[in-house]
């Protein structure tokens, strides 16, 4: 049977109307990303694609874009009530701290420092932690805690630390030393392997955990009596724990390939980013699985752009 109009077959012109609708319903369902810096609270995930923050169920599905900003939005960390986001932001130029609520709204700048700030978490208590090196007169990131209340800064007492995470106390915290360098070679071993350290309000001096292993160690998340790490022990970066003294070394997850790269945790809900994908370790059930996202996304990056000579 054919179209009177235009001669072609009835038959194509349902095909090409079914296949209009796949893709109509393939974009309702939304793109696969690149998604990095996850961080989590009891359901929801918050992380960072084309450069904005978004958040996700833990169960997966369809994304919500938080930011719009040109500039890069990075590391988010949910605040310990769930209803905060802090984040690292170039909204004025300099990588600056920010806050936003988690639902959405207007970000507020934290910091000043026309530095490269580093959100890494929150007190437990509900004060921002980060790293900068504006405090040091060497290229040596230290961590410094923002009280929301007042404004007050006050840095902890560390000439080299970063990547911080406290205990349940807001005694101890956990940091690595040196800082991240920016290096990625695989099975990497030397003087600038990151290592995790522990330092508790009025003792002396910090304490190295990771004295057993000459390669990386990092991202440590404090959970239960327990230290979580990233380390490639095993020849790739995966999730590792050890007690608060460095002993007991346990492996959690059995990646191969792809290294783990950036880590947070709630309770026992590890998220993490493996490729281009965030996966869930869940600690009592000692079970991971990928987190199956997808975002609503006019594509920017990938529209046809004018290259002039």
């Amino acid at each position: 049977m054919y179209s009177n109009h235009n001669k072609i077959p009835i038959c194509v012109l349902a095909a090409l109307f079914l296949m209009q609708l796949s893709v109509i319903d393939s974009m309702a369902q939304g793109f696969e990303g690149y998604y990095r810096f996850p961080d989590v609270h009891k359901d929801q995930i918050v992380f960072v694609a084309e450069g904005d923050l978004w958040t996700v169920s833990l169960k997966g599905g369809l994304a919500r874009r938080i930011t719009t900003h040109a500039e890069e939005e990075l590391y988010p960390a949910i605040s310990p009530d769930g209803k905060t986001i802090a984040y690292t932001a170039n909204y004025e130029g300099p990588a600056e701290i920010y806050t936003i609520p988690f639902n959405g709204g207007i970000p507020t700048r934290w910091t000043y420092e026309r530095d490269n700030s580093q959100a890494n978490g929150w007190t437990p208590d509900g004060k921002i932690l980060y790293d900068t090196r504006a405090y040091s007169t060497l290229p040596d990131r230290q961590l410094v805690t923002i009280d929301l209340q007042s404004g007050e800064k006050k840095r902890i007492p560390l000439s080299q630390a970063s990547e911080g995470s406290f205990d349940e106390n807001g005694k101890t915290v956990f940091f690595v030393r040196p800082a991240f360098h920016r290096n990625v070679t695989k099975r990497y071993k030397g003087g600038t392997a990151r290592q995790i350290w522990k330092y508790t309000d009025g003792e002396d001096e910090a304490i190295k955990l990771t004295n057993d292993f000459s390669g990386g160690s990092h991202h440590p998340l404090y959970h239960d009596g327990r230290v979580y790490f990233i380390t490639d022990r095993d020849g790739t970066m995966n999730i590792w724990s050890m007690d608060v003294n460095g002993k007991d070394l346990k492996q959690h997850t059995e990646h191969k390939g792809f290294d783990i790269r950036y880590a947070k945790i709630w309770e026992g809900s590890i998220v993490y980013q493996l490729g281009a994908d965030i996966w869930h370790y869940e600690v009592d059930s000692d079970v991971s699985s990928k987190v199956q996202i997808t975002l609503q996304s006019d594509l920017d990056q990938m529209r046809e752009k004018w290259v002039e000579n």
